[in-house]
């Protein structure tokens, strides 16, 4: 844990050591942020992001927000914070509540509303910066009563309802998003969150140890927004998952159950099924008999994770690094997708020196501490839960099925037409916007130019009558596997068009997929009169199994320059065909909405 004192040290330093770029962060707030300065700017180091944060004057969001020519549209921030509080608004309501009444009460909390979500609004109109607006507080430092809550129309209550529609009206506004200002007072204590001295004379955020920890949790919020979650959950099982050494104790000497310490270790597992809930996966990386690891995830009365519960398995007696890579291989993910929980300090350290790109949970030596170590991993950060982010883990769990088919099929061929896929295109629009956006973000290996557009800016691609911003859903006999390919044309000439994006699941790389979403996106073209087709690679260090995509599709290279090539094909009518293996479906409305 850093002092207090050492954040003003490390802060200088980091923004003095000119390598690399910083993300911004703009602040316009109603009390006097920039006390923060120091604490976010390390906070956010801690979580592997550089970020130069940037304040507004005191109490001037409007002016901020609506000048186009403002300040802060000048910082062009990659992250807006939009941190109003009730007490600096409407000091009095909470003692003047009682005499209201709940309706007028509730009325000047929503203008409070309003104004959040009209200043959400004018900021997204002005800029594809991701939005963070703090919901409201009960002020730390009125008189409170213990029978506050008693009465279902009382203030504490109104202020969550206003709270339940600010977060369902920021739903609304693209990439913005509430910053949880109550759940961060709530945990730390509002009775010592503000410091009377700071606030009367300063107007500050809280008292000194306060704001440490609501940088905390900004810095959080802003390192979820500016880069993906991590994707794979990776567990040892003894003395992490249960108590005890399987091998040694037997089935029956595991602690596990609803006494204690079997009860510590059963929550735990509760709480990683529910992040499995969440659209992360599970695996297993374990010194182990694999056969008694299965029986016991089979038969042990209180197990909450079964083997359909994990995606992959490497369970053996070779090195935890091993073991991973196996994991990474198997879900076809990077090893910087992977998180790693082990009660082994010697393990966990084997694994930072050989796989630096896997994030290792530093368990505590008691497993008491297993859930507050849980819950301070950032990588498990995300700030919208997508429906094919419940639906990965079954999506997972029939990618095992077809790999048993494939298995079994003799020929590439045969196995396609086992699989029975559907292909379902269209064009982007409210209801698959975010998908489009998430896959942008995240995909590398099947991406050809890896273009990170912001969320705003596919909204602007996709309402242009100059472009077109399509996706694809697949689905087999095993399974829906949802929307795995995102593609983006853009009109170069009257007669020319170019493929901004195209990228692709690597999960289902190896099934023509990529065939059928080219013919689909060479239509689109050909429906806008194109006679021509453009396409570019533009090369990492991940996807380079795609290179030779456009000339293995027929393209011609029309230039080659630093890390990039142009291709261009021409759009005859019997170019892009779509492939026998997959029917093709379409939307009944396929417009943009």
């Amino acid at each position: 844990m850093i002092r207090s004192a050492d954040y003003h040290r490390l802060a200088r330093e980091i923004e003095a050591d000119a390598a690399g770029t910083f993300h911004r962060l703009a602040v316009l707030s109603t009390f006097t942020a920039e006390l923060l300065r120091p604490f976010l700017v390390v906070e956010c180091q801690q979580l592997g992001s550089r970020v130069l944060p940037w304040f507004g004057p005191f109490q001037q969001l409007e002016q901020m927000v609506l000048d186009p020519a403002s300040p802060l549209w000048q910082q062009s921030p990659d992250v807006l914070w939009i941190a109003l509080r009730l007490e600096d608004v409407d000091r009095y309501l909470p003692y003047e509540a009682p005499e209201l009444g709940p309706q007028r009460t509730l009325a000047r909390l929503d203008a409070i509303r309003e104004r959040l979500i009209g200043l959400a609004r004018a900021a997204r109109e002005k800029h594809s910066a991701s939005i963070l607006v703090s919901n409201l507080a009960l002020p730390s430092l009125d008189v409170s009563n213990l029978f506050d809550a008693n009465g279902a129309d009382g203030f504490v209550h109104l202020l969550a309802e206003c709270n339940r529609r600010l977060a369902g009206e920021l739903a609304a506004v693209v990439d913005a998003h509430v910053f949880d200002y109550v759940g961060v007072v709530a945990q730390s204590g509002s009775r010592g969150w503000s410091d009377p001295k700071l606030w009367y004379m300063a107007r500050t955020g809280g008292s000194a140890d306060s704001q440490i920890v609501l940088a905390r949790a900004v810095a959080r919020c802003v390192c979820a927004l500016i880069r993906p979650a991590a994707k794979c959950i990776v567990v040892d099982l003894d003395n992490t998952l249960w108590g005890g050494v399987l091998g040694d104790d037997g089935l029956e000497g595991i602690q596990l159950g609803d006494d204690y310490p079997g009860n510590v270790f059963k929550d735990f597992q509760a709480a990683l099924l529910g992040l499995r809930r969440r659209g992360f996966l599970l695996a297993i990386a374990s010194k182990n008999d694999e056969a008694t690891v299965l029986e016991a995830l089979a038969s042990h009365p209180e197990m909450l994770l079964r083997r359909e519960h994990f995606a992959a398995l490497a369970v053996n007696w070779g090195p935890k690094p091993e073991g991973l890579r196996k994991v990474a291989e198997t879900l076809n993910i990077g090893l910087d997708s992977l998180i790693f929980i082990d009660d082994n300090p010697v393990e966990r350290a084997q694994v930072r020196a050989e796989l630096p790109q896997v994030h290792v949970v530093e368990l505590p030596p008691s497993p008491l501490g297993y859930l507050e170590a849980l819950r301070d991993v950032a990588l498990l950060d995300r700030p919208r839960l997508l429906d094919e982010d419940r639906q990965r883990a079954a999506m997972y769990e029939s990618d095992a099925r077809r790999q048993e088919v494939q298995q079994k099929t003799t020929s590439v061929e045969g196995f396609l037409r086992e699989l029975d896929m559907v292909a379902e295109v269209g064009l982007a629009n409210g209801k698959t916007l975010e998908r489009v956006h998430q896959l942008v973000q995240k995909t590398n290996q099947f991406n050809l130019t890896t273009r990170r557009h912001k969320l705003d800016a596919l909204r602007r691609l996709m309402d242009s009558p100059d472009a077109e911003v399509a996706w694809l859903r697949l689905r087999d006999r095993y399974g829906d596997l949802g929307l795995v390919c995102v593609g983006i044309i853009q009109q170069l000439e009257s007669e020319a068009w170019a493929i901004d994006t195209l990228l692709m699941s690597c999960r289902v790389m190896g099934r023509h997929v990529e065939d059928a979403f080219l013919a689909y996106l060479a239509d689109l073209a050909r429906g806008h009169g194109a006679i021509r087709l453009r396409g570019s690679y533009a090369e990492t260090a991940k996807n380079r199994p795609v290179r030779d995509f456009y000339p293995e599709h027929g393209f011609v290279e029309l230039s080659a320059g630093p890390g990039e090539r142009t291709y261009e094909a021409r759009l005859a009518a019997e170019a892009f065909p779509w492939p026998v293996a997959i029917r093709r479906l379409e939307p009944a409305e396929n417009v943009h909405a």
